[in-house]
């Protein structure tokens, strides 16, 4: 990360932004992962695996309206700072460790329908609260720095310490949590959190150009045309959907790990092998995009996945070293989408933007977001209806009939073979933006280059933009 500069090559982050940035979103994924735990914890309480998988889709349906309208919100609406999306953030971060914990709050002695109940109000909060948090913490690269590569580090560097709290969250859980119990160890998550997230709320800057202020605050009708314009975040986001949904490694970890593996500490050799491999590719990702254009990145990194899941299945788990490291050869493919994707969000901004004549960033972001937590809610679905369908029993130490270990191992390789297929399927039909294009939409966006010397450089690639 450079120096604070504004120049014609842009506006420019700092590097204590950075490490602000990255750190925030450790904090947020150690308590996101905790509350991706949700789907054991129900079933931990006492209910069914069928009757978690229904209560969980319902609050998807205010999700539904609530991201797109949150989105709406924020693209409307400027603080008197001058600010449009950190103050969201400070106000997220206060409200989402207090709603993460009433999730994991619900007594295991009282009625199903009151744990339901429950669990419905209780989770509509923390989606909420997670939606006001999330969105604009990435909307707010768009405006930390106009240089497109700059920008992408900070979202590798973000996503990258993200998956360290993910990963470790999910090694840590299996251990700790047996021991504290479900709520106590919440807590402790949820307090480490926080005090990483901290920092950012105070550091992270703004930076609007003229140009960009000219295009924000857009009406509805702008923002419909913005997205009837910006074809490829539709393709992205839809490719985050299946991505999302195949990703089922940590879902099934605490399930691999008792079934398969026959104890539950054993998720955390699982987890570790998971973590090795993940954080190793989204350290290297900035440095390959650097080489070659990040959408060819990510295409490799997803064949090579589907190559090793389709080989960790006919290999199987009876040789628990030989399954280990086909594990982690099998979850590059992780590390390459959960990164990249969301560079490819930050890019459709800049190429709406120039479509349309207009930045909605905030919706953008907002709709990452209900996909995000959407594709979170239907892999929980996945997962148990399948255990549901080869006969899982649902409670903590209950005994598993034969044929379940066999059906867990499927899900977690053959599932993520199919959905990457499909995904890379979609990306490589229909996603045409480039890096370098989208810098000189960007530079364009930002009034550092005029309409002529835009087309010359585009060659009218994308269209003519908007006048």
């Amino acid at each position: 990360m450079s120096k604070e500069k504004t120049s014609r090559l842009g506006y420019q982050s700092t590097k204590k932004e950075y490490v602000a940035y990255c750190l925030f979103f450790l904090g947020q994924n150690l308590l996101w992962g905790y509350a991706g735990y949700i789907e054991t914890f129900l079933t931990d309480i006492g209910i069914a695996a069928a009757t978690a998988a229904a209560i969980l889709i319902i609050p998807k349906l205010w999700d539904a309206v609530n991201d797109v309208l949150f989105g709406y919100i924020v693209d409307r609406h400027m603080f008197k700072n001058g600010q449009k999306f950190m103050p969201w953030v400070r106000i997220g971060t206060s409200a989402v460790g207090i709603t993460t914990v009433a999730l994991f709050a619900i007594p295991a002695s009282m009625s199903s329908g009151g744990k339901v109940a429950w669990f419905l109000i209780a989770y509509i909060l923390f989606d909420l609260c997670y939606t006001i948090l999330d969105a604009p913490a990435f909307a707010v690269t768009t405006v930390m720095t106009s240089n497109v590569q700059e920008r992408t580090g900070i979202i590798a560097g973000g996503k990258l310490w993200s998956m360290v709290g993910g990963v470790v969250s999910t090694v840590l859980i299996p251990m700790i949590r047996p021991k504290l119990g479900w709520l106590t160890a919440c807590i402790v998550f949820v307090v480490v959190s926080i005090i990483l997230m901290i920092p950012m709320l105070f550091t992270v800057k703004e930076r609007h150009s003229e140009e960009v202020l000219a295009t924000e605050n857009p009406t509805f009708k702008e923002m419909l045309k913005y997205l009837k314009s910006n074809k490829y975040l539709i393709f992205v986001l839809l490719a985050m959907l299946l991505l999302g949904l195949s990703s089922v490694e940590q879902k099934m970890a605490i399930y691999m790990g008792r079934i398969c593996l026959g104890q539950e500490n054993m998720a955390t050799l699982v987890a570790a092998g998971v973590a090795v491999s993940v954080i190793a590719v989204s350290a290297i990702v900035p440095v390959l995009a650097k080489r070659w254009d990040k959408f060819d990145v990510l295409c490799a990194g997803l064949a090579f996945a589907i190559v090793m899941d389709v080989i960790t299945f006919f290999v199987g788990y009876g040789n628990l070293i030989v399954a280990l490291i086909l594990i982690m050869l099998k979850c590059t493919g992780l590390g390459f989408w959960q990164v990249i994707i969301y560079m490819l969000i930050a890019d459709t901004v800049e190429y709406g933007t120039y479509k349309s004549g207009t930045r909605a960033a905030g919706i953008t972001f907002s709709l990452q977001a209900f996909i995000a937590k959407l594709k979170n809610a239907l892999i929980g679905t996945i997962v148990l209806l399948s255990l549901s369908a080869v006969h899982f029993v649902e409670g903590e130490n209950a005994v598993q009939p034969a044929g379940v270990a066999e059906g867990v191992w499927g899900l977690f390789t053959l599932l993520p073979a199919a959905g990457f297929t499909v995904a890379l399927i979609i990306l490589l039909l229909f996603y045409k933006l480039r890096s370098k294009d989208v810098q000189t939409m960007a530079q364009y966006n930002n009034g550092e280059i005029g309409r002529e010397e835009a087309d010359a450089l585009l060659a009218e690639k994308y269209g003519a933009p908007a006048k």
